[in-house]
């Protein structure tokens, strides 16, 4: 696998070293572009020591240039707003989560979801056709939490239930208290502690993660908190999902990644949070367990690296479970050595399309199968409409299995 680490010119050592320097160095080092969707500063260096949580080197130089913009009358909106982030990020410093990483692995952004192995318990995850919109559906009531709004930038979260294999009307899921773009839901099996990623002003920038419980007096949700380092960094981190009873968690962040790639770390979940001792601890230590930039750097106990040892042999057998009992939307046999159960299964843009169609037709074909039931049990003598139904039947038989024939034909001569 595939570690996630910053990328540098200079060797790897055992605690993270600063990156960028306001001083010209000896050997320049390779500069990391990350994918930045508001920009901590227009100053690259200074982005790039909030990045690596070196606050009291960037809340310095940022002071350093409000004096010098009000020697010459210009703007300080921008140091400004840094001087705010080091102040929000040397809070969060003193409360970090002492979380054991796990793994980590990088993949494709496009596909990241494979890299979760869900139980059926757990329910499934999907992308929207949007592609970066998550939706999940629940095992409790057939409950269904996904992201809608006027694109993705513009979110909101909507409740349905499932009846029927059909989608019953949403409703906005109350109670948050994030006014900003909502995104990568995850109900708990409990059905009360829910977990999701948010882009809003009261974050540390980018999507951060966010936890919050449901209560059942008041039908709502409390108000959601941030769940800090090392959850969340200044790029995006978001979709993070818990397996109780494998004692296993992930989430997905694109810091210190490029473009179209992203980061899935497995952790062990603890029961309630464990801060890291602000005062005591080492700053280098603090810095590589809150940015997970290094995972080598982050001390270990004899005790963790035991259940971290534990824990990968869970995961050992949680990818095998899952690799049998994967998501399935439908099921549509190519040929003897392949059958596709989602779309994303098919690698023929023109065959994904068609086969929409055939799940479309096959639904249509299971509820006028459903309907002729009903009408030969209710009005068996009512002759006419019982064949009229027949025939339409027939007819979208043959529209369904012309349709699998021309997918089987496009996507195999690929």
């Amino acid at each position: 696998m595939i570690a996630c680490a910053a990328i540098t010119a200079s060797a790897q050592t055992d605690s993270i070293s600063t990156l960028f320097s306001f001083h010209v160095p000896k050997a320049e080092p390779q500069v990391v572009h990350y994918p930045y969707i508001t920009p901590i500063s227009s100053h690259e260096e200074l982005s790039h020591e909030v990045m690596q949580l070196n606050f009291s080197k960037a809340d310095a130089a940022a002071k350093k240039l409000i004096t010098t913009a009000r020697r010459r009358r210009e703007s300080t909106a921008d140091s400004d707003k840094v001087v705010s982030i080091c102040h929000k990020g040397e809070n969060g410093l003193r409360g970090v989560d002492r979380v054991v990483i796990v793994d980590s692995v990088v993949v494709d952004k496009k596909e990241f979801l494979k890299a979760y192995p869900l139980s059926a318990d757990l329910g499934s995850l999907k992308l929207s056709n949007k592609g970066d919109i998550v939706q999940y559906q629940t095992q409790l009531n057939g409950m269904v939490l996904r992201p809608e709004g006027t694109d993705s930038t513009n979110l909101q979260l909507i409740r349905y239930y499932l009846e029927n294999d059909r989608l019953v009307e949403g409703e906005v899921i109350e109670g948050l208290g994030i006014e900003g773009d909502i995104n990568y839901p995850f109900l708990m099996p409990d059905g009360q502690t829910f977990y999701f990623a948010a882009r809003c002003d009261e974050g540390y920038g980018n999507y951060d993660l966010y936890a919050t419980r449901y209560d059942n007096d008041s039908k709502r949700f409390y108000q959601a908190e941030n769940m800090g380092f090392p959850y969340n960094s200044y790029a995006n981190d978001y979709m993070l999902v818990i397996d109780e009873a494998a004692r296993l968690g992930w989430f997905a962040s694109d810091r210190y990644q490029p473009d179209g790639k992203v980061c899935i770390y497995t952790f062990i979940p603890n029961d309630s949070r464990q801060t890291i001792d602000y005062e005591t601890t080492d700053i280098d230590e603090l810095r590589a367990a809150a940015s997970l930039q290094s995972l080598a750097a982050i001390p270990m106990t004899d005790e963790q690296q035991q259940a971290r040892n534990g824990a990968f042999k869970r995961i050992k057998q949680l990818t095998s479970t899952a690799s049998t009992t994967r998501y399935k939307e439908f099921e549509f046999i190519l040929n003897d050595a392949k059958t596709c159960y989602t779309l994303d299964d098919f690698t023929s843009a023109d065959a994904k399309q068609l086969c929409r169609e055939w799940m479309q037709k096959t639904k249509n074909l299971t509820a006028l199968n459903e309907q002729l039931q009903q009408m030969r049990e209710t009005s068996p003598n009512n002759r006419q409409p019982i064949l009229n139904l027949e025939t339409r039947i027939m007819e979208l038989q043959s529209e369904t299995h012309n349709l699998a024939k021309q997918i089987r034909s496009v996507e195999l001569s690929k």
